[in-house]
């Protein structure tokens, strides 16, 4: 099976959309199948220096966007691919209704379908309360991957975790690969204003353009602070943390698979529903990122550092979910589909 990517990633969207397509792809690769990805040579920066990275880069150069469905399709025919899987909200039901093809299947990564009409063959959402977004509207025919069943995770999350709650001491903070309301800075300057005395982690991914800022804090900082920039090997930093402060999104569900007791700040719309089903679930607290008190969410943070009951709760709520290879099931899915030719309703 062939199977090509169009996806985006940069400071002002993130990567969040480039990593979730990431842990489809290594899954695809795994099986055996061929990966392809067309993006733009600014997004192409950020995957150039994973070590994890899969499939084989097309860049997409200065094309007229209503043409660019058009050429897209023929790039895929060209490369004999049998499924297009479209990741970004910039892509919109027009450019979808343009990729629709009798030479190749066409999968969307969606979150919260708001979006008009999907034109899909198979949509893919793996937060846990999907199935309320009544898919059959939107996409009356398609294939649904939706559910916790069918939340991808890259293969670093899917090994065996080192669960020794009592050896875990860090703070960790994680706001995702651009970190555009600059939290990472405001968390660490309102953390030095308490005095706070543990440990701390900071993960700043490729596209965070605050680095030299971040370089000055923590070196004239007296806080503990160990900073990760465009970080390898994300899971080994989680199963050492005993709590985190995170950006909602693809990062929660890593923090879930490493059994991380966190606090997750919402900053895009999207992830409000999926970080309220993970607080209902027991294993973290939910900040708004959009009136963000930085000074609000340390103390918080603080208090819970020092319950240390409190914080093993947390941590034995996160071993009652199950590590899921999502990904897999979805790659099993799409080859069934390409056999078969008929829909799964």
């Amino acid at each position: 099976m062939r199977v090509a990517f169009r996806v985006e990633g940069e400071p002002d969207i993130g990567l969040g959309h480039i990593m979730r397509c990431l842990a489809l792809a290594q899954s695809l690769v795994s099986c055996g199948h061929d990966v392809f990805f067309f993006m733009s040579q600014r997004s192409q920066q950020f995957c150039d220096n994973r070590t994890d990275w899969q499939g084989k880069i097309l860049e997409i150069t200065d094309i007229d966007k209503q043409k660019e469905p058009d050429w897209l399709a023929r790039q895929c025919t060209d490369l004999q691919v049998n499924w297009l899987v479209l990741d970004g909200y910039q892509f919109d039901q027009t450019y979808r209704h343009s990729l629709q093809s009798s030479e190749f299947k066409f999968a969307v990564f969606d979150d919260m379908n708001n979006s008009g009409l999907l034109h899909a063959d198979l949509v893919i959402n793996g937060a846990p309360n999907a199935t309320l977004h009544n898919y059959r509207l939107t996409a009356p025919n398609a294939l649904l991957a939706i559910g916790e069943n069918y939340q991808v995770l890259r293969q670093e999350f899917l090994k065996s975790i080192n669960n020794e709650w009592e050896k875990r001491k860090n703070l960790t903070l994680i706001f995702g690969g651009s970190d555009p309301k600059n939290l990472t800075i405001k968390v660490l300057q309102s953390l030095q204003k308490l005095s706070s005395t543990m440990p701390i982690t900071v993960i700043t991914g490729a596209a965070y353009t605050r680095l030299q800022d971040l370089t000055d804090l923590v070196t004239t900082s007296e806080l503990q602070i160990t900073h990760l920039h465009d970080c390898q090997n994300m899971a080994s930093v989680l199963v050492n943390t005993k709590l985190a402060i995170s950006a909602a999104g693809g990062s929660q569900f890593e923090l879930l698979a490493c059994a991380v007791p966190s606090i997750l700040v919402v900053v895009a719309e999207n992830q409000r529903n999926a970080s309220q089903e993970a607080a209902s679930q027991g294993w973290c607290k939910v900040f708004n990122g959009d009136d963000l008190n930085a000074d609000e969410l340390v103390m918080k943070c603080i208090s819970i550092f020092q319950q240390p009951e409190l914080l093993s709760l947390m941590h034995k709520k996160t071993l009652q979910f199950p590590v899921v290879d999502g990904a897999k099931n979805i790659v099993e899915m799409m080859s069934e589909h390409k056999l078969t030719n008929d829909y799964i309703q």
